[in-house]
């Protein structure tokens, strides 16, 4: 289990303020050193991505676009900034963002058409919980008022998470990257068994880098070495290229004149470090993508709370790992409960109940845990092709909101 020690919060730790221009951003933030003396752990920024299936109550729509635009006209009634997402505008990161999601089928013929909601960066900090957990009740209000919400196995949750000030440190990431694989088999018993097997959250701790290393400790050794985010971001996203999903993309990555038959980065883990790597420096969001669809507000709040608590810990000063000790879902939910306590969140039964209906992973005789997540079906090779040069409305959200910060 981890090891931390919780200084005063008085002194903070959210960084300083940004200063001048970037010539990536438009926006510069000025780095502490890595040995700068931290009292506490970041605060976070983070926006969340719902991959649901809605169909509405009024109207038979028989395209996407038709639902989309009474989506976003219920919204906007119900006082709820948003937007359709379009290729010739930006994402605000201060409104919803409504959009078409191309890994989850639709069902036209039943007027049911897979949406995601892209939501706006918000804050994840000590006695800063009203103002978002606002935004998710009225948006699920709005929805179960209009529209039938469902979910299938390929809706999906996703939460993106970046400290306050807009960046990461590398020895945040290092932190973080370490939490995330120690803990991968925790977080598996708290997600339903189908998303264990996902092509669209495969295994970080059994990717084609970390799989070769039969040790926790040796895992944590590679991380340590990394001197540059590029390194971390690629070894935790590292993909096979004669996987299922490298085979799937091959064709598409011979177009880009990449060579099919590299090992390659790719997004479709449990946790997404690529952002890192595309924005540099440290700049870019982490993206925990192994969530199911959330078909109510308690469910996604769930789930915020659980990536904001387990980022802050990661991330916080005195944190360590022990990595020879095996990991419990048990200590891992009062570790998560503890950060919610020192945050005030309210609503401590949802990570409660949580943990509580953990779900024991049963590895098949043979088989190392996670491997068969790689295991695809025709459709969702189709849909990896599909999904390789869509539009990231999260990453984009990002870019705006480091204007504002």
């Amino acid at each position: 289990m981890p090891h931390y020690v919780r200084y005063s919060p008085a002194s903070s730790s959210s960084g300083r303020s940004p200063q001048g221009h970037h010539d990536h951003h438009h926006k510069v933030v000025h780095r502490p050193h890595e040995r700068d003396t931290r009292s506490e752990a970041p605060d976070f920024r983070f926006c969340i991505e719902l991959g649901i299936v809605l169909r509405s109550r009024q109207f038979n729509h028989k395209s996407s676009h038709e639902l989309e635009t009474e989506l976003s006209a219920q919204l906007t009634l119900a006082g709820i900034a948003n937007s359709i997402a379009s290729p010739s505008s930006e994402s605000s990161s201060k409104e919803w963002t409504i959009a078409s999601e191309l890994c989850i089928p639709s069902r036209p013929k039943d007027h049911r058409f897979g949406i995601k909601l892209v939501s706006p960066f918000m804050r994840f900090a000590p006695g800063r919980h009203e103002p978002w957990l606002s935004k998710i009740s009225n948006l699920y209000q709005t929805l179960n008022k209009n529209f039938e919400v469902t979910s299938t196995h390929q809706c999906f949750t996703h939460v993106h998470v970046v400290p306050a000030v807009g960046f990461w440190t590398l020895t945040q990431l290092k932190s973080l990257s370490k939490s995330a694989l120690y803990f991968e088999r925790c977080l598996d018993e708290l997600v339903p068994p189908y998303r264990r097997r996902t092509v669209w959250a495969k295994s970080n701790r059994y990717n084609k880098y970390f799989g070769a290393f039969p040790t926790m400790s040796q895992c944590f050794k590679h991380i340590d070495k990394q001197t540059a985010f590029e390194g971390i971001a690629a070894r935790m996203n590292w993909c096979s290229a004669d996987s299922p999903t490298g085979t799937a993309l091959s064709v598409s990555r011979a177009a880009k004149k990449e060579n099919p038959a590299t090992d390659f980065a790719h997004d479709t883990y449990r946790w997404n470090f690529g952002n890192i790597a595309g924005e540099g420096d440290g700049f870019g969001t982490v993206e925990f993508r192994q969530a199911p669809g959330s078909c109510t507000s308690s469910e996604a709040v769930t789930w915020i709370m659980l990536v904001g608590c387990f980022a802050r810990l990661s991330c916080s000063p005195g944190h360590s790992i022990k990595p020879d000790d095996a990991p419990q879902t048990k200590s891992l939910g009062e570790w998560l409960l503890y950060e919610a306590s020192w945050c005030s969140l309210p609503h401590h039964s949802l990570l409660e109940n949580l943990v509580a209906q953990a779900i024991p992973t049963s590895p098949t005789p043979g088989k190392i845990p996670g491997m068969d997540a790689d295991n695809i079906t025709i459709d969702e090779d189709q849909r990896l092709r599909w999904k390789l040069g869509e539009r990231k409305i999260g990453v984009d959200k990002y870019r705006r909101m480091l204007k504002h910060i």
